[in-house]
């Protein structure tokens, strides 16, 4: 989507800061080459944008196998601390294929913005370079979330467990239409994360990325066959169930594997579609 077209991303807990309930009282600044940061002290700020430069070096290297180059214009990120968990939102522009502009906020306790909200929007902002316009909901938030510490990667675990046990999952042929959030929006973080988990754990990050992209473009059946040699997305929502249904009967096993966490190929190197068999 070209075009001077917005998207937010990211709007868990950050409702009561939009509608104004509680301003942010920004006391001082602080810029680095990528992210200029406005927090309620300078010792905030400063932590706030060294950490996010170090997330958009490490996360771009996951996802791309190469740092993402530095942006002509810095990203803004206002910085309000509370005593409740981390929240964020990321608005975008996008025009003819690339970002126009960022804007970035995240709220909560200071040791939970570093550890959960600051990865999980500065993700978003990888994406969106990658992508060059709007990532499909499911796929930009739930793959988001890896970059989350092991404490919200488990939470999101239980959440996709209770939600397949409760049989209150979205059919993957509707989730991968969805452009809006949905009113159970939990769930549909839960879902999108263990969806883009499986994926992940099956294929790698690059391999994702191209589904996701050829999915936007020409289908997700058609992309559902490329990348992962299934029949359609009616085979791979079964696929999904049944390694559900493995994590169902060992509740303890870890968030994600080695393999997801660690950097990949260069994405730009793959082809952009995978001969079909």
């Amino acid at each position: 989507m070209d075009a001077h077209s917005a998207r937010s991303s990211s709007p868990r807990s950050i409702v009561a800061l939009l509608l104004g309930v509680s301003p942010l009282l920004c006391g001082a600044s602080h810029q680095t080459t990528n992210f200029v940061v406005e927090a309620p002290t300078r010792e905030v700020a400063r932590k706030v944008g060294e950490h996010a430069e170090e997330c958009r070096r490490t996360i771009a290297k996951a996802w791309l196998g190469r740092e993402l180059p530095d942006w002509a214009v810095p990203c803004p990120v206002k910085v309000k601390l509370t005593g409740g968990e981390a929240g964020g939102l990321t608005s975008f522009g996008f025009d003819h294929g690339h970002v126009s502009d960022q804007n970035m906020v995240v709220e909560g306790r200071l040791d939970r913005i570093l550890a959960s909200a600051l990865p999980h929007e500065v993700t978003h902002t990888v994406f969106a370079a990658f992508f060059g316009g709007p990532m499909p909901r499911w796929a930009d938030e739930g793959a988001s979330l890896l970059s989350e510490d092991e404490r919200e990667r488990k939470r999101h675990d239980q959440i996709a467990l209770d939600l397949l046990a409760r049989r209150g999952e979205i059919g993957l042929g509707e989730l991968f239409r969805i452009d809006e959030y949905p009113k159970d929006l939990m769930s549909f973080y839960g879902q999108g994360y263990s969806i883009s988990r499986f994926l992940i754990e099956i294929g790698g990050r690059p391999r994702f990325l191209r589904f996701v992209r050829d999915g936007l473009e020409s289908g997700w059946d058609g992309a559902t066959l490329d990348h992962y040699g299934l029949a359609d997305v009616r085979e791979l929502d079964r696929a999904w169930r049944s390694w559900h249904r493995g994590l169902l009967a060992n509740r303890n096993a870890p968030p994600a594997n080695e393999a997801v966490l660690a950097y990949g190929e260069p994405v730009d190197a793959l082809p952009s579609r995978n001969p079909r068999p």
